[in-house]
């Protein structure tokens, strides 16, 4: 049941109110007379002694733009107050060892956030919260514990957890779409185990796209300054009318602590895998085999559309090929629900099921067209072999361009069948040389043109030119910056990478301590990201 929220008559007059304090407040550094104080500190009275004179408001000040500010202050106490039961603090233990009588010994345990969205018992989080635990315990606001059953969206980072409780307190979603940068927001969780914090910031951005943290990729999410911290993982982010906007997933943080830049998944794509997990206990996507991105808001006006998705590539043994489409189409709707961005074209593979035919709608050099595309399953992942590590050599079809060496710590996937190579010697300790320090500009990889074999071990579309990143070494440029193996380099500066010669050489023009971006790709199944960074060789 929602309940009311008391909020400020009048935003305007708040606002106008924070001005007249400012100025105040400015006018008294500037000046120093005809403004007192608004808290008195010590006051000289003509002898040695300082007296504490009692707080005083600032005379220009008026009655009206106090009880504003007041007004402020208690709704986002009532805010606080309203959400607060329906946040639950969430213990993930993972209990694989045994100890001599034969009982399982806890050996790692992880803590976060997460909230009721459903009085029956349902819980929303992220999926890396509980992943892979052996029992996951609830704690409600009010004290009492459950162990929960959990059902995970590995790959959407979201899970839900299912508790033996009935009529408990619930926190609705919004419309994520509606949000805005600059609008006040909340966070509730418990950062460092810290339960029942609250903080309160506002929306930085939208739609920071296809980000990949920790090998999950994010195709959309919230920017805020509201200050997350670890153990804030699941919890929720709301509006000003109690209702969740997103959910609290990571930070970027050089300390591993808040540092203003927090990011929440969508509450429209956090709901939407809620309800397909309670109605089906899975996640179903269907395939069309392409790799979008939101159309730029120049091309947007230049096509006189409100938004669509762009396809940057279409392998041509995908459906989407199949259907008719390639690459640069722009997609506009999917069986006529409009498609706006790059994360409701992926939505809509989670809509609709494979082996159904969708109708694609989409501009080919402006000119609108239609596709029948028959959707299919994903394509199987490979399965991964055992790592080892060890002096590191090549497996076949991989070349490095002249000069550049593997770095010792780098690991390949070691082939477990009998009589297959040994890719990784851990009884060879000859040293591997380290990057020459001779003055020259380096970004610390090792790469290679893409083969047909590295395309697919690393998802990388037919058709894609670049430098396949086959190692980084420790410390370098590229390390600091989020490169990793299997990234593809496409440009440098204003020069395009079409092979690993092309890298070497564009390097090799640079002069050291010249800035310079660098352009790299990223595949991850059905999911690409983009990223440039600006780096000083």
């Amino acid at each position: 049941m929602k309940r009311n929220i008391k909020t400020p008559t009048s935003i305007y007059a708040i606002i106008a109110a924070g001005f007249a304090l400012g100025a105040i407040s400015t006018a008294t550094i500037v000046s120093g007379t005809g403004i007192e104080r608004a808290f008195a500190g010590p006051v000289a009275t003509g002898s040695t002694d300082n007296v504490f004179d009692a707080p005083r408001l600032i005379k220009s000040a008026s009655t009206e733009s106090v009880s504003e500010l007041k007004n402020l202050d208690a709704s986002f106490a009532n805010l606080a107050e309203f959400a607060g039961p329906a946040v639950v603090d969430i213990k993930a233990v993972q209990s694989r060892a045994q100890g001599v009588n034969g009982a399982r010994i806890p050996v790692s345990e992880g803590e976060g956030s997460g909230f009721i969205f459903r009085k029956d018992g349902y819980i929303i989080t992220n999926d890396h919260v509980v992943a892979d635990a052996d029992k996951v315990t609830v704690t409600l606001r009010d004290g009492r514990e459950y162990v929960g059953k959990v059902t995970r969206a590995k790959e959407m980072d979201i899970a839900l957890i299912k508790i033996d409780a009935d009529n408990l307190p619930t926190l609705s979603f919004s419309d994520s779409s509606n949000v805005r940068p600059g609008e006040f927001a909340m966070a509730l969780g418990a950062p460092f185990g810290l339960e029942n914090s609250v903080t309160v910031g506002h929306i930085s951005a939208l739609h920071r796209a296809e980000r990949i943290i920790e090998d999950r990729v994010y195709a959309d999410l919230i920017q805020t300054d509201t200050s997350i911290n670890r153990g804030n993982s699941g919890g929720p982010l709301i509006n000003v009318d109690g209702q969740v906007i997103g959910i609290n997933t990571a930070i970027f943080s050089p300390t591993g602590t808040s540092a203003g830049i927090g990011f929440a998944i969508p509450s429209n794509q956090a709901q939407l895998i809620a309800e397909m997990l309670i109605k089906d206990g899975k996640i179903t996507r269907a395939y069309m085999g392409v790799v979008p991105e939101t159309i730029k808001e120049y091309r947007k006006n230049d096509l006189k559309i409100d938004g669509g998705a762009v396809l940057m590539a279409v392998p041509s043994d995908s459906p989407a090929a199949a259907g008719g489409l390639k690459k640069d189409d722009v997609v506009v709707a999917i069986n006529g629900s409009p498609v706006k961005s790059s994360v409701e074209l992926r939505n809509s593979m989670l809509v609709n099921r494979p082996g159904t035919t969708v109708k694609v709608d989409y501009l080919r050099n402006g000119q609108k067209a239609t596709a029948s595309v028959k959707l299919e399953n994903p394509p199987k992942e490979p399965s991964q072999p055992t790592q080892r590590q060890g002096r590191m050599q090549l497996p076949p079809g991989l070349q490095l361009p002249p000069g550049m060496e593997l770095p010792r710590g780098f690991q390949f996937f070691q082939d477990e069948t009998p009589g297959a190579p040994n890719l990784n010697d851990p009884d060879d300790s000859t040293p591997v040389p380290a990057v020459p320090n001779d003055g020259k500009p380096r970004l610390g990889v090792s790469a290679a043109t893409p083969t047909d074999e590295i395309r697919k071990q690393f998802d990388i579309p037919s058709g894609t030119q670049g430098a396949v990143v086959a190692s980084i070494v420790p410390g370098s440029l590229a390390a600091r910056v989020g490169i990793q193996t299997g990234d593809i380099i496409t440009q440098v500066g204003s020069v395009s990478i079409k092979d690993s010669a092309g890298l070497v050489k564009a390097i090799s023009n640079l002069k050291k301590g010249q800035t310079e971006t660098v352009t790299f790709q990223r595949y991850r199944g059905n999911t690409r990201s983009s990223t440039t960074v600006t780096v000083t060789f």
